[in-house]
């Protein structure tokens, strides 16, 4: 069966369970869900004083941390297929329940918040395991608030996973976890619009065609992308660079501002919801978008194409999702690792992944995809993608990149005096 056709005949489930719903419960009693949303002064605090990871009639209960956007009682396909998946594990160990908790992807109450207010305050809460963005792997890591996979499982060793998803999980040269999800920067247009995107700068500065982004982004994820393509691939995963590299992208900005590529009034723009949203009202006639926003099957008319860069090759960064084990009890770290191998096997995530419009982590799992346009450009960028870095680098690097490519398309700034504030900035962080 294809992955297509297991998608139809879950989507028909799907329906078929929406029209019972009054005489149907939404999921058994072997798997709950419930959310927790932050309150202003709950600031690491845990959602109770303990969980108990066990039943009196003996049932094991493995409790798992969501973020929003993958909870498995969102009501959509993609939702269903994950939900379907603890399901079908309940019913592979019947003394096992799981129970599924959604908390905020970030900030106060979220899920690295939470986690590490339960490791000080009360150890039974934390969760045995957690889907947990990859920018935020390296804060638990050195928090002790997961566990690495050695001794657990052998299947991060497999070469079926991409360059970028193996850097997801490592830190310090230890594997924590396994890849799960993954979001790119592409660029999206429409073609009744737009013949092509051009593919590297100087194109891009031929065409003088308004490139729709979210120049304020405080992560400055684009920048990021850009400067990685300007080094060599071994240099790509360090996100450190050097003054030469920063004045020509700068140059580039200023190029750009001055033929309406970057207009100053793209400055307004902080996240890329906000780009989009000027992009759907045809404010703009192309612009950086996230592949999942591009990939939403509401899109049907938007096409996509890997970012324009200094020489034309194929380079983007990408934020991830990890399946990450934080148990405090090692005796059932096994069987959590076990679910997490579960909830990563080749033919789930290609499924998931092509419902949910997400990058799958693992090769075979996109080349399971149906051949067609999504495909395609998901096949150009993945191979070189590079994963963003650790969050403590985004807070260094980001805000004094986003600062410079602000101040340059108000033209506050030379190529020059930006180098000069982010290398200041870098060196000496508040």
């Amino acid at each position: 069966m294809t992955p297509m056709s297991c998608i139809l005949r879950l989507l028909a489930i799907f329906v078929f369970l929406i029209s019972t719903s009054a005489c149907a419960p939404k999921a058994p009693a072997a798997l709950t869900t419930s959310s927790s949303t932050p309150q202003p002064d709950s600031a690491g605090t845990p959602e109770h004083a303990g969980t108990p990871s066990s039943e009196p009639g003996g049932a094991i209960v493995l409790t798992v941390w969501l973020p929003p956007d993958f909870d498995s009682a969102g009501g959509n396909l993609a939702a269903n297929m994950l939900q379907t998946r603890f399901i079908e594990f309940v019913e592979q160990h019947p003394q096992v329940r799981i129970d599924t908790r959604v908390k905020a992807e970030e900030g106060t109450g979220g899920l690295l918040d939470s986690l590490l207010g339960a490791q000080a305050a009360a150890p039974l809460s934390q969760p045995d395991l957690i889907l947990l963005p990859h920018t935020q792997l390296q804060t638990a890591v050195q928090s002790r608030v997961i566990v690495p996979m050695s001794g657990l499982s052998t299947e991060h060793d497999s070469d079926d996973w991409y360059t970028f998803a193996q850097q997801m999980i490592t830190v310090e040269e230890q594997v924590y976890g396994l890849p799960f999800a993954a979001d790119a920067l592409v660029v999206a247009y429409r073609p009744t619009a737009i013949s092509d995107i051009p593919a590297n700068w100087s194109a891009l500065l031929e065409a003088r065609r308004t490139l729709g982004l979210a120049v304020a982004d405080p992560w400055a994820q684009f920048t990021l992308a850009e400067l990685s393509a300007l080094q060599e691939q071994a240099e790509r995963s360090e996100f450190s660079f050097s003054e030469d590299e920063l004045i020509q992208l700068f140059e580039f900005y200023t190029s750009s501002q001055e033929r309406g590529i970057f207009p100053f009034w793209l400055t307004q723009y902080q996240t890329y919801e906000q780009s989009w949203q000027a992009f759907t009202e045809g404010r703009v006639p192309m612009v950086v978008a996230w592949t999942s926003k591009l990939f939403d099957t509401r899109n049907v008319d938007i096409s996509g194409a890997p970012l324009p860069t200094q020489n034309g090759d194929y380079l983007t960064v990408i934020k991830g999702w990890v399946w990450a084990i934080s148990t405090p009890d090692i005796e059932r770290a096994e069987l959590v690792a076990e679910l997490a191998e579960f909830l990563s096997t080749p033919e789930f995530l290609a499924q998931w992944s092509a419902a949910a419009g997400m990058l799958p982590p693992r090769a075979s799992s996109l080349a399971a995809w149906s051949p067609d346009a999504k495909q395609a450009l998901a096949s150009q960028i993945i191979t070189d993608a590079v994963g963003l870095p650790p969050q403590e680098t985004l807070q260094l690097w980001g805000q004094p990149l986003a600062d410079a490519m602000v101040a340059i398309l108000k033209q506050e700034q030379t190529p020059q005096e930006a180098m000069q504030a982010v290398m200041s900035a870098v060196a000496n962080p508040e």
